[in-house]
């Protein structure tokens, strides 16, 4: 029985094509910085650029155009961006730093015909690769950080799921065929907990999550290779598995599984069929009856270090690294040091920080913030008069932005027009860009113009 097709999707997804055609080279960063902190309309039409930008290239592979004219019905029926929409989409696009407008388009009109808007994607010439919608200021042209996605992605996902969907299945795709270890081999799963995904993705919530990575699921867009633990025993937790849907997925002849986790390890005899894996802590004789009651915590230490090396294979670690670290940390810290690594912003060396945070038992970046702020409250305990000192302080604050209102109400619309325009121009991030932009009630002016008064002062 086919399922009936929800929201514009379509009633089967047979899954994504194998990456030897149809795929595009696509920046990391568009998984990284755009989808986690766009809209859904920014993010279709960065897609649509990518589409059209990375999709077709010369023999020398580059982009055979990258500056692309784009009509309001073009957005409108291939990007799938409403009208209502396009002109806000294509600014907080351009004030996220993922495009620019090369000009402005201009309706049909008596002896002139309609020209389209030109825009291009925006490229960072400069820097160091970030995951920072703050520094971002163009996607990264340095080696690397690029993942071979499927055309499906962008042509049927983006296309036509709501961004929650969207953002599920590309965390999927970033951390399976996007994930590269020092060997070049690429994740064909990737342990996913709950937590990691809403923090990867910026999603609201863990309900819409859960409906999110439910559509992602129904529709066929990922698989669930292995399901999740929960237990009250911290070291017997372990993240579900998610992978991407492939037409083609990969068999192995000796379990006859669809899909075998990158991380497990083949048995030694290759053409066995009578177990899948031997567990790491059975011992070389299997008849034995040599093993005593003492060794039992052996045994179950053994247990645990194989469930460390497993996760930490699939981050990236050869076998005698895995070793080490694993006998080093539990499986407790050690998925706690591998949920905590993209919280650090890791730019450059991912594993070489991974390694530090396990051997030295870094805390989570969460909580050290937390006690770090509780260490300071206890150490400069708030006597009386310092609370007294910090009402006086905020008294004085209100006081300094009655004064500056007064002075901003005296200035004529033109001096409070180029005040507000310095303060954008100035603005350290392109949020803060993009905030200050979007305020045009000059008779309520933001923080920052208002600083801006003194200043001008003291050069005049």
């Amino acid at each position: 029985m086919t399922k009936p097709a929800v929201q514009g999707r379509p009633s089967t997804f047979n899954g994504f094509e194998p990456l030897d055609a149809n795929f595009l080279y696509c920046p990391n960063q568009f998984f990284d910085v755009c989808l986690p902190h766009g809209s859904r309309g920014v993010v279709r039409l960065v897609a649509y650029l990518l589409r059209r930008t990375l999709g077709w290239l010369d023999q020398q592979g580059q982009p055979i155009e990258q500056e692309i004219a784009v009509s309001y019905r073009e957005l409108i029926e291939e990007a799938r961006i409403s009208r209502g929409a396009i002109a806000t989409v294509m600014n907080d696009a351009i004030a996220g730093g993922f495009i620019e407008r090369l000009s402005s388009g201009r309706p049909d009109a008596r002896g002139r015909p309609a020209e389209s808007s030109q825009f291009r994607l925006r490229w960072a010439e400069t820097g160091d690769y970030t995951r920072s919608l703050d520094d971002f200021a163009g996607f990264f042209t340095g080696e690397g950080h690029r993942t071979p996605i499927p055309n499906a992605f962008f042509d049927q996902v983006v296309h036509r799921e709501p961004l929650s969907v969207v953002k599920v299945v590309g965390t999927v795709l970033r951390h399976t065929v996007g994930y590269q270890n020092q060997f070049g081999g690429r994740r064909e799963s990737a342990p996913l907990s709950y937590s990691y995904i809403q923090q990867y993705s910026q999603l609201s919530d863990r309900t819409t999550l859960s409906s999110a990575l439910r559509a992602a699921l129904d529709a066929g867009y990922i698989e669930c290779v292995r399901e999740g633990v929960f237990s009250p025993d911290s070291s017997a937790r372990s993240a579900a598995h998610y992978a991407p849907r492939w037409l083609q997925p990969a068999t192995d002849s000796t379990t006859g599984s669809k899909i075998r986790p990158a991380t497990l390890k083949q048995s030694k005899n290759p053409t066995s069929t009578s177990s899948e894996s031997r567990p790491a802590d059975r011992s070389k004789n299997p008849t034995s009856r040599k093993t005593v009651l003492k060794d039992t915590d052996k045994q179950q230490a053994a247990a645990v270090d194989f469930k460390a090396i497993e996760m930490l294979r699939a981050a990236g670690f050869d076998e005698s690294m895995a070793r080490q670290l694993a006998a080093k940390r539990g499986v407790e810290e050690v998925q706690r040091q591998i949920e905590c690594l993209e919280l650090r912003n890791p730019n450059r060396n991912r594993l070489g920080m991974l390694r530090k945070a396990i051997e030295e038992n870094w805390p989570s970046p969460v909580d050290e913030q937390t006690t770090n702020k509780t260490v300071r409250r206890r150490q400069r305990p708030q006597a009386t008069d310092e609370i007294e000192q910090n009402t006086e302080q905020a008294a004085q604050r209100r006081s300094e932005r009655e004064r500056q209102l007064r002075h901003w109400k005296e200035l004529d619309e033109r001096e409070k027009r180029r005040l507000h325009r310095l303060a954008i121009d100035s603005a350290k991030s392109a949020i803060v860009r993009h905030r200050l932009h979007s305020h045009v009630d000059l008779e309520h002016p933001p923080t920052e113009t208002l600083r801006l008064l003194d200043a001008t002062d003291t050069s005049q």
